[in-house]
């Protein structure tokens, strides 16, 4: 506690200027609704209890709850019809594609990384076939040299995925990777008692440039751009990864992939964040200030990339279509970044109707002074917004 204290006091030392964030803050207070109620619908506890959803216990993800709760307050978008999609451009582990087949309404999911494409689509198999004999369960890679079946590959990307902690790293008191196949097997065959209602559509691809999307061709947009500063995706995701790559490589997976790639960070970008937000420059202008310069990058190419995937969400939803955004503040180094309200404004300036703001909870638990508006932390919100 001491520590933060005197590291909180140095970056108030630094006068550092808050002008842009708090007019932000005042600019949306009265579309800013606090919704205690959505606190355990926005976090991924809700699909651990779920058949079909707890196969992989997404950290990143969604509750299927909030996908019952946009469907059932967007009635426009219409169970069974198959030119009312619904489109989740960060797919992660497939909540809602998956949810939304559950609901008799078809969706689109767009991920980039493969090894969860490849997961989302085991969703939507049918049945069970009897797994192969497995002579040698030493390791995972013995087992993977006998499976040959997409769910049973699947099967086992689960199962190691099990014997890793939520950060990706291995557990070392892990069970056996005989033993947690077991209980995957078991699993995935009492849920695929219940199969989903629909088998909708995931794809490799790059949220920034939906090519494989057509324009005016989904009825709405739920979906949780990754969080700033929250997690090290890569690494969480790496198990899976790993054992994905051992049968297919990096460019053989029997998915779709006349999409985009993801490019790397700090690639590619020429223009300035002040083209993208004042609030946005602000933050980052305080983080290069304070000598983090990576940090300060991050920042800046966040917000690059999610006024590309407005622009193209926009570009792929009707007129009238609802899009709900998922997205989490950050305190950087003592940084505050309210990116529900910087991403609002980026939805407005693409040409959406942002209605409102619902706060979910504070991922911070201690509120801090914040120049001249009071006590705030960074929340994670739903941004609501309509293109007209």
């Amino acid at each position: 506690m001491r520590q933060r204290s005197n590291r909180a006091q140095r970056f108030a030392e630094r006068n550092e200027s808050t002008e842009a964030r708090e007019r932000l803050e005042r600019r949306w207070a009265g579309r800013l609704d606090e919704e205690p109620r959505l606190a355990t619908l926005v976090t991924s506890d809700g699909a651990r209890r779920e058949p079909i959803h707890r196969w992989l216990a997404y950290r990143q993800g969604f509750s299927p709850g909030l996908v019952r709760l946009f469907l059932e307050e967007n009635a426009t978008i219409r169970r069974s019809d198959p030119t009312c999609r619904v489109l989740d451009p960060f797919s992660g582990s497939g909540t809602c594609v998956a949810e939304c087949a559950r609901q008799s309404v078809h969706a689109i999911g767009v991920e980039a990384m493969s090894s969860l494409v490849f997961l989302a689509a085991a969703k939507f198999e049918r049945v069970w076939p009897p797994i192969p004999e497995l002579p040698d369960t030493s390791s995972w890679e013995r087992v993977a040299e006998r499976l040959e079946l997409p769910i049973h590959r699947a099967a086992l990307m689960l199962a190691e995925a099990r014997r890793h902690t939520a950060e990706g790293r291995l557990n070392r008191g892990a069970k056996p990777i005989a033993e947690t196949l077991a209980e995957v097997v078991a699993m995935i065959r009492d849920d695929l008692c219940h199969a989903l209602a629909l088998s909708n559509q995931v794809m490799v691809g790059d949220a920034r440039r939906l090519g494989g999307v057509d324009d005016e061709s989904v009825a709405g947009v739920l979906t949780s751009p990754p969080y700033l500063s929250r997690y090290d995706y890569g690494r969480i995701n790496d198990p899976l990864e790993t054992i994905y790559r051992s049968w297919f490589g990096h460019d053989d997976a029997p998915v779709r992939r006349d999409q985009v790639r993801p490019r790397p960070r700090g690639q590619g970008r020429s223009e300035s964040i002040e083209t993208i937000h004042e609030a946005a420059a602000e933050a980052t202008g305080a983080l290069e200030a304070a000598g983090q310069m990576k940090l300060a990058r991050v920042v800046r190419d966040y917000f690059h990339d999610l006024s590309q995937v407005l622009d193209e969400c926009r570009r792929v939803m009707r007129p009238g279509g609802v899009a709900w955004f998922v997205v989490g503040g950050a305190r950087i180094k003592d940084v505050y970044v309210p990116a529900d309200l910087i991403v609002a404004e980026l939805a407005e300036g693409t040409g959406f109707e942002v209605q409102s703001i619902r706060a979910a909870r504070d991922l911070i638990p201690s509120r801090r002074k914040f120049g001249r508006v009071g006590h705030l932390a960074p929340r994670e919100s739903v941004v609501v917004m309509v293109r007209p």
